[in-house]
């Protein structure tokens, strides 16, 4: 059922700007000193911006592309009693940007700001979104539902949501992701602790097998995992299903691990573990991985660890042999000044690599991105994303068709704001040279 205050337009919302500033290779803000070496091959140029900006509480936000090439932006904004869940369409290069779509009905608002909503982008112009929206009969803390909305119509309009854990308990189903493969599937992985793990978590799973409306069984996939650090779903090629995660084992160790389904999610393999970095940490992190693949089947996997010898640093392997085995980890961040956190990876088809995280000092916190064009065997210089003394949270996404998008937040008192910016892999480079 589709009802009619999801498609209303927000224009006239007090203290709401949503701005489209295109990036000229001309004038004030594009002058040669300003970029990293563009005989660099891993340095992308990002020709346009937009800002969602407002005095209000705004999330981080995730963002997909669509089969068409269109962009799709989701964030929950808090500038009233209850936060709402609201996505927007970036369309014709980032040129056009459609209605702002409040995407929740009443009643089934989202419970923290903390995190971003699930978003996944499927066929037939199908959009999906998750969010956890409080139990408001249980004084239970974090006590929360997970929530799936379709929309047929490319984010326009959304259905009523479904619920999607199926145990009833008043405890946290939070920390999600989803994704949807070319047959209407989705596949959905979060965390909650409904079977009192010691180690704070499982690692549960749902499909909805009608494109999203009606999700099925829950399934356990791992029961020692890290209660915050969120799992991620990628699709292979042949249609292999990953989840990746940070596992708990003996003595509060940390490390990420892999398993896959080869029968649409109906049974996963024993975890695979990628390193054995041995981070002994007796708490959540919030630090999940990033896994990926390309077209010919590479495996890539990027994460956070601070290892043996407690140094921050983010990794990333690969596997050309269905994590039977993994490259030797690379580290990624170069900085001597600064601590790495909240890598966020995407994959080309063709093997190219985004990363993006935050590079963080005492006052400051900075998006940055680097950049792979031979399947993650070298990677070009770190380039500097975000304005200000604090951008955060940054995520990244890539169309078959080259078109690279990235998304984080900034702080500039008063405001919040939600940046987007949108270029072509081999053609484009940052307006700003590396930290």
């Amino acid at each position: 059922m589709q009802t009619g205050y999801q498609n209303k337009r927000e224009s006239g919302r007090r203290r709401f700007l949503v701005v489209v500033m295109l990036v000229c290779s001309i004038g004030v803000f594009m002058t040669q000193s300003l970029f990293a070496d563009i005989s660099d091959p891993g340095v992308l140029r990002l020709a346009k911006q937009m800002i969602v900006e407002g005095t209000y509480q705004l999330s981080p936000s995730a963002i997909q592309f669509d089969e068409a090439g269109a962009l799709h932006l989701a964030w929950f904004q808090k500038d009233g009693a209850e936060p709402t869940l609201k996505t927007v369409r970036i369309f014709d290069g980032g040129k056009a940007i459609g209605e702002i779509v409040r995407v929740n009905p009443v009643g089934v608002e989202p419970d923290a700001l903390h995190q971003a909503p699930g978003l996944a982008t499927g066929i037939d112009n199908q959009l999906f979104m998750t969010w956890s929206s409080a139990k408001k009969d249980s004084n239970a803390m974090f006590a929360a539902d997970l929530r799936l909305a379709r929309s047929t119509d490319g984010g326009r309009t959304f259905d009523t949501p479904v619920l999607v854990n199926d145990d009833g308990q008043s405890i946290y189903h939070s920390f999600e992701n989803l994704v949807a493969d070319r047959q209407g599937q989705v596949y959905l992985a979060w965390l909650d602790n409904r079977s009192k793990e010691k180690s704070g978590a499982g690692v549960r799973f749902a499909c909805s097998r009608d494109s999203g409306t009606s999700v099925g069984a829950n399934l356990t996939i791992d029961g020692m995992a890290c209660p915050c650090c969120r799992p991620m779903l990628t699709l292979a090629s042949d249609g292999t299903l990953w989840a990746a995660w940070r596992k708990t084992f003996e003595g509060n160790v940390r490390d990420i691990v892999l398993a896959r389904s080869t029968d649409q999610g109906r049974t996963f393999s024993e975890p695979i573990r990628v390193s054995k970095d041995g981070w002994v940490f007796p708490a959540c992190p919030h630090r999940g991985p990033s896994v990926a693949f390309d077209r010919v089947g590479r495996l890539y996997i990027a994460w956070y660890t601070e290892g043996t010898d407690e140094q921050p640093r983010l990794l990333l392997a690969v596997s050309d042999d269905g994590g039977k085995t993994f490259s030797k980890p690379m580290s990624l961040h170069t900085s001597t000044t600064s601590l790495p956190d909240h890598l966020r990876m995407a994959v080309h088809p063709d093997g190219a690599v985004v990363l993006v995280w935050e590079e963080v000092t005492g006052v400051r916190k900075r998006t940055v991105m680097r950049v792979s064009v031979d399947r993650g065997r070298t990677f070009g210089s770190v380039q500097v994303l975000s304005d200000g003394a604090k951008g955060e949270s940054p995520v990244v996404a890539i169309h078959p068709n080259g078109t690279v998008a990235l998304a984080w937040s900034e702080y500039a008192w008063p405001n919040n704001r939600l940046v987007v910016q949108m270029g072509k892999l081999g053609q484009m480079q940052t307006q700003r040279s590396s930290p």
